[in-house]
C-alpha cells in the first residue's frame, strides 16, 4: 500500500466524525469498524489492531483486527510486553498517549522484542500506538502498521494523541451497555492453561463462560483475554485479573494465578460473574462520578436509607439527597430503584 499525504483539513474532518461517532454511543463492534474507517482517511495504514482494556488493570480484554492474521499465542507473548518500547501501559500513564516505535527506539528498531519477533518477519516497519485515556482511565488502544519502508510522522503521532480521549469516551460508553448479574446466578468455572497455551483441563461450569467469551468449543482458540492474563502471570510470576464484557452482555471476572507443582508454565484461571459492587465501580468510572458519589452509590447498593447514609458519611440527609440528584442526572435514571437496576440488569 502506498501511503498518501494527508492535509490538516482531512484530519480535522476525521476528528469531527470521531466525535460524532463517540457521542452516538454505538456497540463495540460498530465502534471498532466505524472508527477504523474514519481514521484510515487521516492515518492511512496497511494493517491495524484495536483492543478494549480493563481500566483497573490495563490488561487487553478484546481485539479487532484489520488486514492481519488471527492472533496466535505468540502475539500475546510478544505484543503486550510491559517492558518493551511504547507498551500500552506506559502510553496510558504518559503525558502523551501515542507513540511511534522508531522514535521510541531512536531508530534502532531491533531493540524492540516486538519488532524482532512480530513486525520484522511480516515486513512491518512503521508502528503507531495510542492508548484511549479519558479522565485518567484507559478504556482501549490501537496499533497501526505500515509496511517497510513506510513509517509514521510526528504530526500523525500528535493527531493520534488528540483523538485518544474522544475514542476513550466512545469505548467507555460502550462499556456502559453491559449488564451485571446477582452473584451466585452462575457457578464459577476453573480451567488450566498449559505451557503451550492450550486448555489442559477444566470444570464443567467453565464451558458456558468460555462460550460467553466466544469459544463455545474447548477446541476453539483460547479467547484473547485468557491469553492476555495467562501471559501476565507468566511474566510477573504472580496473579493477574481482568474484567471483560461477555457476548451475553454480562461482565466476567477473569482471575489467573500460577499452578504449583507439575510442568512449568501452567496457569489456573477462574471465570465468574463480576460482583455488583465491582460493576458499580466500572459504571461509576464511566459516568465520571466523584469519589463521594461512588461512596454513596456503594451504600445505596447495600440497601441503606437516606438517614443511614448520612450517618455513615457524616453529612446531612439534605446533602445525601443533593448527591443522589446529581447521580441520577449523570446516570440518566430517576430513582434508586432505577440506579440499582442499571447496575444489576443494564
Amino acid at each position: 500500500m502506498k501511503i498518501r499525504q494527508v492535509n490538516h483539513s482531512v484530519r480535522a474532518r476525521a476528528h469531527e466524525r470521531i466525535v460524532r461517532l463517540a457521542d452516538a454511543r454505538p456497540e463495540l463492534p460498530v465502534l471498532f469498524g466505524e472508527a477504523a474507517k474514519v481514521l484510515a482517511t487521516a492515518l492511512p495504514f496497511d494493517a491495524s489492531c484495536w483492543h478494549t482494556m480493563d481500566p483497573a488493570t490495563l490488561i487487553e480484554t478484546g481485539l479487532y483486527f484489520q488486514n492481519m492474521p488471527p492472533a496466535g499465542p505468540d502475539v500475546a507473548a510478544y505484543a503486550y510486553l510491559d517492558d518493551d518500547f511504547n507498551s500500552f501501559t506506559a502510553l496510558a500513564h504518559a503525558p502523551r498517549h501515542s507513540g511511534v516505535l522508531s522514535d521510541a527506539t531512536a531508530g534502532q528498531l531491533g531493540r524492540s522484542p516486538r519488532y524482532r519477533e512480530l513486525l520484522r518477519p511480516n515486513n512491518i516497519r512503521g508502528e503507531l500506538r495510542t492508548a484511549f485515556v479519558v479522565d485518567g482511565s484507559c478504556w482501549g488502544c490501537f496499533a497501526f502498521f505500515r509496511e517497510a519502508p513506510g513509517d509514521f510522522t510526528e504530526d500523525e503521532r500528535d493527531f493520534a494523541h488528540d483523538v485518544a480521549a474522544v475514542l476513550g469516551r466512545g469505548f467507555r460508553s460502550a462499556g456502559l451497555q453491559a449488564r451485571g448479574t446477582m452473584p451466585g446466578t452462575r457457578w464459577p468455572g476453573l480451567l488450566v492453561v498449559d505451557a503451550v497455551r492450550g486448555i489442559e483441563s477444566m470444570t464443567h461450569p467453565a464451558r458456558p463462560w468460555l462460550a460467553d467469551l466466544g469459544a463455545p468449543d474447548e477446541r476453539d482458540p483460547l479467547p484473547f483475554v485468557l491469553l492476555a492474563v495467562a501471559e501476565r502471570v507468566r511474566r510477573c510470576a504472580g496473579e493477574a485479573t481482568a474484567q471483560v464484557r461477555g457476548e451475553s452482555g454480562q461482565w466476567i471476572q477473569v482471575h489467573a494465578s500460577p499452578m504449583s507443582g507439575g510442568p512449568p508454565g501452567r496457569v489456573a484461571i477462574i471465570l465468574q460473574a463480576v460482583a455488583a459492587p465491582e460493576v458499580a465501580r466500572l459504571i461509576s468510572a464511566a459516568y465520571g462520578f466523584t469519589a463521594r458519589q461512588r461512596e454513596l452509590i456503594d451504600l445505596v447498593l447495600r440497601g441503606y436509607g437516606t438517614s443511614e447514609i448520612a450517618a455513615r458519611l457524616f453529612i446531612s440527609p439534605h446533602t445525601v439527597q443533593g448527591h443522589l440528584k446529581s447521580i441520577f442526572a449523570k446516570a440518566g435514571v430517576r430513582s434508586r430503584r432505577e440506579l440499582v437496576g442499571r447496575v444489576y440488569q443494564g
